[in-house]
């Protein structure tokens, strides 16, 4: 009976050790967090982006972000802020979908402010590097003191002497669609007045499009179409029409995952019909068929300046349905950025 008594006794001072290990821990916890935060002010605040919170789960470690501003991407390391106050955690992005990301809180810097974060409240986002938004306040009032200058030419290489590298330009961006290019492939009617018989003629014309976004939101794009005509200019012969693009476009944001790309550039036609203009025979007849065959060819094969739009409907991350309206081209496809 004696040993019962010992094993219970043994089995409470147990659980009251480890209660109050917890209790130890915790309140040990808070009052690092709460002397960090009184020896700290905020520092410089710059390239931050608003957000709002969505949905927190139960366990408080995943939130869900809106992601309006186009600017969170799988991997991002962000810290999260509270509007005119300071920083509250830190939380790397662990997937995106459409105008949402999913993010992991990795730390907290705050837990009074951590207990002010709720559903539909919004908060201040910043990408990458946050050790600029902590600044002792002992070491803020003499910052400008303490901060190295270079006065003159020897000072570039001056050793003793480090400048702080300033990593805001690596994070911020401000596109629209964030990789650097768009593939495409599409279809269209290539039509022409056909002067040999008097027909209006509709031929399909694949084309085949690049796109290279060289400075935010601006893209150059090299589009090839072909168009293959059977019977042209007679029976049994065969012409080619290729059609080489050139265009340069600007990205505006559109209502449904969409984007418009205005776009202005120059367009030639070169046009293959080995048998055009052949004459068949000697006679006056015969001459003016070939004339026409020639000048019909000369007709198809245009350069001009172009200009309208591409519209650009995301289907799923990666996929867009492409259109492109303009005079060189009414044409409907797929597109895929990398």
């Amino acid at each position: 009976m004696i040993s019962n008594l010992l094993k219970i006794l043994r089995k409470y001072l147990f659980i009251a050790t480890m209660a109050f290990a917890v209790c130890l821990n915790n309140i040990y916890a808070q009052n690092v967090l709460d002397n960090q935060e009184s020896n700290l002010v905020l520092g410089d605040a710059s390239g931050l982006f608003t957000e709002t919170i969505k949905i927190i789960s139960r366990s408080g470690k995943i939130f869900i972000l809106s992601n309006s501003n186009q600017l969170l991407n799988k991997g991002d390391f962000i810290t999260i802020l509270l509007k005119d106050s300071g920083p509250v955690a830190r939380a790397v992005v662990g997937k995106t979908h459409e105008e949402t990301a999913g993010v992991k809180i990795l730390k907290v810097y705050s837990l009074r402010r951590w207990g002010l974060m709720g559903k539909n409240l919004d908060v201040q986002i910043k990408k990458g590097d946050d050790s600029d938004l902590f600044v002792a306040k002992k070491d803020k009032a003499t910052e400008s003191e303490a901060a190295p200058k270079i006065d003159g030419e020897e000072d570039l290489f001056n050793d003793t002497s480090l400048v702080k590298e300033d990593l805001d330009g690596f994070y911020k961006d401000n596109r629209l669609i964030k990789p650097n290019n768009i593939v495409a492939a599409g279809w269209n009617q290539f039509r022409f007045a056909n002067d040999l018989t008097g027909d209006t003629e509709a031929h399909n014309q694949w084309n085949f499009a690049w796109g290279y976004q060289f400075s935010d939101n601006y893209w150059v794009e090299g589009l090839y179409g072909r168009i293959q005509i059977d019977g042209l200019p007679d029976e049994g012969s065969q012409t080619i029409i290729n059609n080489f693009t050139v265009r340069a476009k600007y990205t505006f944001k559109a209502p449904l995952y969409s984007y418009f790309m205005p776009y202005i550039g120059f367009q030639t036609y070169s046009v293959s019909s080995p048998n055009s203009g052949v004459q068949t025979g000697t006679d006056d007849a015969s001459r003016i068929q070939a004339e026409k065959e020639v000048a019909l060819i000369n007709k198809l094969q245009i350069s001009q300046l172009v200009f309208g739009v591409s519209v650009l409907r995301r289907l799923v991350p990666g996929w867009f349905l492409k259109a492109d309206v303009g005079n060189d081209i009414m044409s409907v496809g797929f597109a895929i950025e990398f």
